[in-house]
């Protein structure tokens, strides 16, 4: 489907996606079916794109094409995947937690059982998937350095020095040797790109951005600034190696350190400009739910995410032999 339908366009395939949106109940009432993707079509697309996070534009591309083409049979073993997903977690939520929804790529903070915090969020690729894991918020750390890690440094760093020595010092990365010292980028050895430590220094372009928050677990994962903030005006957001990535994290710091006296913007932003690592304890018990939820109702409708680790049908089977 490579076109785009828009409102009042005259387009054939008009009374199918007629046909499909009664078939769902996003439209009712009687229609006369014909190819002109009038008003009505038009407010029953936006609502079906509101259910299926799309965005609501009423205009009918792939994603939309892609949504409305689901079968019955598909979207009943997805609602059964993820009620067996349910199945999986405890009955009792923390009094005070983060919950993190990887499909919807969206971060809520729920505190006694009011949702105080919503942020968009960037996840992991499908090829670095964001690990769906329950754990407890420990440490804000203010101005991190960054140490690029394993995949990166294969994937990312060698290929870019290989081509331009000054890649990481352009990127405000320092190369250490095993005993510490740092190396002069000329003096790098390419054959041994694994017996180097490699450090960006903090700021407001470090990869992790101005904070990360951290959690015991064994992904090697946290919560983190970015240093590419226009991310989060993408409506696809599984865009990371692996890490949670969160809109506006400051203001996040200072909601969750919940601590005016000693951590108030002011106080915040003039640590923010020292550009000195400082690491912070969370008092306040915070769960952290990272979850992974592609089917729900709300008031009484169904919802739907796509599939973004392609998670879904492989449940189903699962649960099925």
């Amino acid at each position: 489907f490579k076109e785009k339908i828009t409102l009042n366009d005259n387009n054939p395939s008009v009374i199918t996606i007629k046909k499909r949106l009664f078939y769902w109940n996003d439209m009712s009432g009687k229609d006369s079916l014909t190819s002109i993707y009038d008003k009505k079509t038009f407010e029953s697309v936006k609502k079906f794109q509101t259910r299926h996070g799309l965005i609501a534009d009423g205009i009918i591309g792939a994603g939309t094409i892609h949504a409305l083409n689901f079968s019955k049979t598909k979207r009943k073993q997805q609602i059964i995947a993820n009620l067996e997903r349910w199945r999986w977690y405890p009955n009792e939520f923390s009094e005070n937690y983060f919950i993190v929804n990887i499909p919807n790529y969206s971060l809520n903070v729920v505190e006694n059982k009011d949702t105080t915090v919503v942020r968009k969020i960037v996840v992991g690729t499908n090829k670095r998937k964001t690990p769906i894991l329950t754990s407890t918020l420990k440490t804000i750390v203010f101005n991190p350095t960054w140490t690029v890690p394993p995949t990166i440094l294969k994937e990312d760093v060698v290929p870019a020095m290989k081509r331009n020595r000054n890649y990481l010092r352009n990127k405000n990365i320092t190369i250490y040797n095993a005993s510490g010292n740092v190396v002069d980028p000329s003096d790098w050895n390419e054959n041994k790109p694994r017996s180097y430590r490699y450090v960006q220094s903090p700021g407001y372009n470090n990869s992790l951005g101005l904070m990360k928050i951290m959690f015991p677990n064994n992904y090697s994962v946290y919560l983190h600034d970015t240093n590419h903030r226009n991310y989060f005006e993408k409506h696809n957001r599984s865009l990371s190696s692996g890490c949670v990535r969160v809109e506006n994290p400051l203001e996040l710091a200072q909601h969750i350190l919940s601590d005016s006296k000693n951590w108030s913007k002011e106080k915040i932003d003039a640590l923010i400009e020292t550009k000195k690592t400082t690491s912070i304890r969370i008092t306040k018990k915070y769960t952290l739910y990272q979850w992974y939820w592609t089917a729900w109702s709300e008031k009484n409708e169904l919802i739907f995410r796509y599939d973004v680790y392609e998670l879904d049908a492989d449940l189903y089977t699962k649960l099925r032999n």
